[in-house]
């Protein structure tokens, strides 16, 4: 019996030993001396293969292998696989999955051939190697879901040739924590998609640092991209990749974009330590459709640019200490530049030329003055863009437009204190429409018109400049509803100008408000020119057949004129004047000191009323028929009365208008309803409060009257409209107390 148990027990351990070993994984040691293609052809799936300190001369070949880890003892320092045959891959995985490369250093791959070449494998990890001297680092084919991570490739023979790490029709890899230098390319993506590559440091690559050929959804982020040849970051024929806080410095160019769309290229830091000429720091060259956000550039020929390429968002990027800040030209269009910083850069902030149809918006151009000519925007030979709402300011100069750059958009922009003139247009072509801009405190002219026609220069603020506007050799202008005061020279100056119209205009406190220089045929209407220390108006000898009538000036000297052949007012026509008169007719004339000028000294001429002078102004070689009379506007006072304020729904209400002055009414009754009638009657159908407003008008202007209608619910009962009546009776209506009262 006895026996028989220790026969039992010992068959069990025997079938417990077994077992265990069924399936187990192998560790397996190689030593100096060894042969690793051995180990690795006995090797199954789960099992793992330590190197131990030494140089392997030979070619590994991992074909159709699962699960198999291949790692050093002793770190890469002191384990090295070199290559038996440079015309072969040093370490060769195909047709396998989840292998493991591990703390090697692998040497010795020549021409077209790999340190380490993954083909056809998925899952594959290849970390913490040291790849020197390959023509190839890590080279994954076709193979999916692999690491590779916190290796070092380098050369130091044949340097400049080959890639550090390429991955060929490989998609969701993670590529991070390697460095790699002295290869032709750095990380070399192509034909491959949904890929990260990140923490990775790339320099001294001899073309570009990291390449991206016909990829798609790609991650690139915080990697360290430094002195490479050409361009730090590379991609063609690339689509919705993310480029985001890399940093790439001292590079010849940062990051280039080309035939490449729907990208975006955010947070990255890009400079150069000097500036070499042709340099960029963000190029897009037949791009479209990508977002540049929250890039830093400085430090390049062209901070930002772009050609061929449009619609495409340049957003909040900061872009200074360039030649030229951004760049677009070549035909790029319907391209978005919002809340850039582009300053101190050495020619321009923001450049368009032969470009059309782009916003620029809300952006900062200041302190671009290195040359006498940097501006802060600057179009050339580029029509129909939106210039609106940017800070442009010290500057050389503020906006300048020029070459032929037709119906271009710029209102609402900050121009002020450049050393030189603030908008120029020159030889800009015609159509351009300058509307709402401040363009104050400039060294020279505020807005400034060479050779540009046919521009609409409308609600701007031109003040304090040397002149306010500056108009000359352009034709067929409309100068309007602009401030131009306080200017050294002119407020508003033509010269060599004809066919324009300066309408309601204000120019005050110049040296001259207005003045024209050989300019004919325009017309001057409905401008206040006051207080102007020289005059209020020059015309020299050669500005003849203008029109000017309904201005008003008050000055010392109104008018200088120095010809005969202008006409000063026009016929008699209803409507309001610049004085507050009735009709239009000529000018007001005054002086703000002595008040003894024509309008002034008869202003009780007005016979008929009509607020035209009686008596002809005839001096300073002009002639004005009708010249105005101050008149005081009488604005009306809206009243009314109504016959009830109360009642039960529907309730009628007759409004009579008791106002002053007025010759137009608008009512409204607070339920929806309205009325030009002056007298009107209405019915309210429901209850409420409503709150009545007359609004009454004449050609001074407009006051208001309101009163409150209480409409009341029906009460009787049965339909009728019957108020209640408060009523009572008493028992005794007097007696000695305790009185009782019912």
């Amino acid at each position: 019996m006895q026996i028989n148990k220790i026969k039992i027990l010992l068959l069990a351990t025997l079938i417990i030993t077994l077992s265990s070993c069924i399936g187990a994984a192998t560790e397996y040691s190689v030593n100096s001396g060894g042969s690793i293609q051995a180990v690795v052809d006995n090797a199954k799936s789960g099992d793992v293969i330590t190197i131990g300190p030494g140089t392997y001369t030979e070619n590994v070949l991992v074909n159709q292998k699962t699960d198999l880890v291949i790692r050093s003892y002793d770190g890469p320092e002191n384990t090295v696989i070199a290559a038996n045959d440079s015309t072969k891959n040093v370490i060769y995985i195909q047709n396998s999955g989840n292998i493991t490369i591990e703390g090697l250093t692998v040497t010795g791959a020549g021409l077209n051939t790999a340190g380490i070449y993954v083909r056809n494998s998925d899952y594959c990890k290849v970390k913490d190697n040291l790849l020197r001297d390959d023509a190839l680092g890590v080279y994954l084919s076709g193979s999916n879901y692999a690491v590779v991570s916190n290796n070092i490739a380098t050369k130091n023979l044949l340097a400049g040739q080959g890639r550090a790490i390429l991955l060929e029709s490989s998609n969701y890899a993670a590529v991070s924590g390697n460095k790699v230098s002295n290869n032709r390319y750095g990380i070399y993506i192509s034909n491959s998609r949904e890929n990260t590559v990140s923490g990775n440091t790339v320099n001294l690559s001899a073309d570009h640092g990291i390449v991206l050929l016909n990829t798609n959804k790609i991650v690139l982020e915080n990697n360290n991209v430094n002195s490479n040849s050409n361009f730090g970051i590379y991609l063609s024929d690339s689509v919705e990749n993310a480029l985001r806080s890399n940093t790439v410095f001292n590079s010849t160019n940062g990051i280039n974009l080309v035939s490449s769309s729907r990208n975006e290229i955010s947070s990255n830091t890009i400079s150069n330590g000097s500036i070499y000429p042709g340099t960029h720091a963000i190029f897009l060259n037949t791009s479209y459709n990508n977002v540049l956000q929250s890039n830093v550039v400085s430090n390049n020929d062209y901070g930002i640019a772009m050609r061929y390429s449009n619609g495409n968002n340049v957003l909040s990027n900061t872009v200074s200490s360039n030649n030229r800040g951004i760049y677009l030209t070549l035909t790029s269009s319907s391209n978005t530049l919002s809340g850039n910083l582009a300053n101190s850069n050495t020619y321009s902030g923001i450049v368009l030329e032969k470009s059309v149809d782009n916003t620029i918006i809300s952006n900062t151009a200041k302190s671009n003055k290195g040359t006498s000519t940097s501006s802060g925007i600057i179009l050339s030979s580029s029509g129909n863009n939106n210039v609106a709402n940017n800070d442009v300011s010290e500057n050389r100069r503020g906006i300048y437009i020029s070459s032929s750059s037709s119906g271009n958009t710029v209102s609402g922009n900050a121009v002020n204190s450049n050393t030189g003139y603030g908008i120029l247009l020159e030889t800009a072509g015609i159509n351009n429409n300058l509307t709402s801009n401040t363009v104050s405190s400039n060294g020279g002219y505020g807005i400034y018109l060479v050779n540009s026609g046919k521009t609409y220069i409308l609600n701007n603020e031109a003040s304090r400049n040397d002149k306010g506007i500056y108009v000359t050799t352009s034709h067929g202008s409309v100068i309007s509803n602009n401030t131009a005061s306080n200017n050294i020279n002119d407020g508003i100056m033509l010269s060599l100008s004809n066919d324009s119209i300066l309408s309601s205009n204000t120019a005050d406190y110049n040296n001259v408000g207005i003045s024209l220089n050989s300019s004919r045929k325009n017309e001057i209407s409905s401008n206040r020119v006051a207080w102007n220390l020289k005059a209020g108006m020059f015309l020299c000898p050669q500005s003849t057949n203008n029109l000017i009538f309904n201005n008003y000036l008050s000055n010392s000297v109104n008018a200088n004129n120095n010809n005969n052949e202008c006409t000063w007012n026009i016929t008699k026509t209803p409507g309001r004047n610049i004085a507050g008169g009735p009709n239009l007719g000529g000018n007001y004339w005054a002086d703000p000191i002595k008040n003894d000028d024509h309008s002034q000294i008869y202003a009780n001429n007005d016979a008929d009323g009509d607020g035209l002078i009686d008596v002809i102004y005839n001096g300073d070689s002009l002639i004005d028929y009708h010249p105005l009379l101050e008149v005081y506007l009488v604005l009306p006072a809206a009243d009314f009365t109504t016959d009830v304020i109360s009642g039960p729904a529907p309730l009628t209400v007759q409004f009579t208008d008791i106002s002053q002055n007025a010759t137009e009414w608008n009512w409204n009754f607070g339920d929806g309803v309205s009325s030009p009638e002056q007298n009107p009657k209405h019915i309210y159908t429901a209850a409420g409060n409503y709150t009545v407003n007359l609004k009454a008008s004449n050609m001074n202007g407009t006051t208001s009257k309101t009163a409150v209608i209480t409409v009341l619910q029906d009460q009787g009962g049965n339909g009728s409209n019957v108020l209640p009546k408060a009523d009572f009776s008493t028992s005794v209506t007097g007696g000695y107390a305790p009185l009782s009262v019912t």
